[in-house]
């Protein structure tokens, strides 16, 4: 499963309380996102069925869905694409109110026009102040100043679009935000809302199943993710897990300043899916690409002593970090790698043998003969 993580470095202590959540609000800016990629392949709903999307949608609409996400960046600065700002605008559903579909997010967009810009505004504080902290809580809360704060930072060392969207005009982004997004609510949500929203709901019923009957939540986060560890969090604070249909295999992970919550963007686990009961299950299929890799072959056998971390696996690859930062994503798609810690501090484990993992996956779907 790759990941996208939009979470600040503050440090944490105590167990989370954990919850998981449907949001069609979420749903709908996830797949806004998803649209403007400029990798389609890299999805599991599979490039030419996002394509015909596109152009149903109609070139103008994503131009100017583009424009207000052109150049934001993904958490870690390897990467920049026009599909960001979505992403983290998605973290949203979780506190919309219920049922937390397209009109409560609509809802939400018109009553606080400077909403959208605040948290992307947010976002984007850590590239120019050493201890944002304080500043993000304020912006997201809105606060009184925390806008003309944000406006008089000197943004000469920020990327461009960043610069313009943090020295930009609030309520204007605001509202050519809540226009795009009521117009693909309009013409292309309503055809795809039971595609994308029963197996979310199913995989939240499954989810809330293990919850009530006593799993420990990190071992549901961990399941939910396929391998991401969740990490002592202050004392309240909340973690929402917001199961997506059109992401998969992305995760991202990110956290609303002053509301004490993570929100993690899970995928929609296989069993949840109306897949031809013939067809090999993507499990199977994302786990036996993982291997057909001699460098994550080698990165395997690498953490058999030990975690590593990226600097660690880029040395052992002898390749660049963004290459061996996908490997690792790959690997931890599979399932058979978990991620700890965050920023720098980020170890990549074996979760569980491969070799055992391999057998048992390849059984289940071609059984031995009799």
């Amino acid at each position: 499963m790759r990941m996208v993580d939009l979470r600040s470095t503050s440090p944490t202590n105590d167990a989370p309380t954990v919850e998981v959540l449907s949001s069609g609000g979420a749903e709908l800016l996830r797949l806004i996102g998803v649209l403007l990629s400029t990798s389609p392949a890299d999805f599991d709903v599979g490039a030419e069925r996002l394509l015909a999307l596109r152009e149903r949608l109609g070139t103008p609409l994503l131009e100017q869905a583009r424009a207000l996400s052109a150049g934001l960046d993904n958490g870690d600065g390897a990467q920049l694409g026009d599909d960001m700002a979505f992403y983290n605008l998605s973290l949203l559903g979780a506190v919309l109110p219920r049922p937390g579909g397209a009109e409560e997010l609509l809802t939400l967009l018109r009553d606080e026009p400077t909403l959208a810009w605040r948290v992307l505004a947010a976002r984007h504080l850590d590239d120019l102040l050493d201890d944002a902290g304080a500043l993000r809580r304020r912006v997201i809360l809105d606060e009184p100043g925390a806008i003309d704060e944000v406006h008089s930072l000197d943004v000469t060392t920020a990327r461009e679009p960043v610069a313009a969207l943090l020295h930009g005009d609030p309520e204007a982004y605001g509202r050519a935000l809540l226009d795009v997004v009521e117009r693909v609510a309009t013409e292309l949500w309503p055809r795809l809302l039971e595609e994308s929203m029963g197996p979310i709901e199913r995989d939240v019923a499954h989810r809330r199943s293990l919850l009530d009957a006593g799993t420990d939540p990190a071992q549901v986060v961990l399941e939910a993710t396929n391998g991401y560890e969740l990490a002592d969090e202050p004392a309240g604070r909340r973690v929402v897990l917001l199961p997506s249909y059109w992401l998969r295999p992305w995760l991202v992970v990110g956290e609303l300043e002053g509301l004490d919550l993570e929100v993690v963007s899970t995928v929609v686990a296989d069993a949840f899916l109306a897949l031809p009961s013939e067809a090999p299950p993507p499990a199977l299929l994302k786990l036996f690409k993982a291997l057909s890799d001699e460098g994550r072959l080698k990165l395997l056998r690498r953490m058999t002593s030990g975690p590593v971390s990226l600097a660690e696996a880029t040395e052992e690859l002898g390749v660049a970090k963004a290459t061996a930062h996908h490997h690792l994503s790959i690997l931890r798609q599979s399932g058979l790698v978990s991620m700890g810690g965050e920023g720098r501090a980020t170890r990549y484990s074996l979760r569980a043998d491969p070799a055992s993992v391999t057998h048992e996956a390849l059984t289940r779907y071609v059984p031995s003969r009799r």
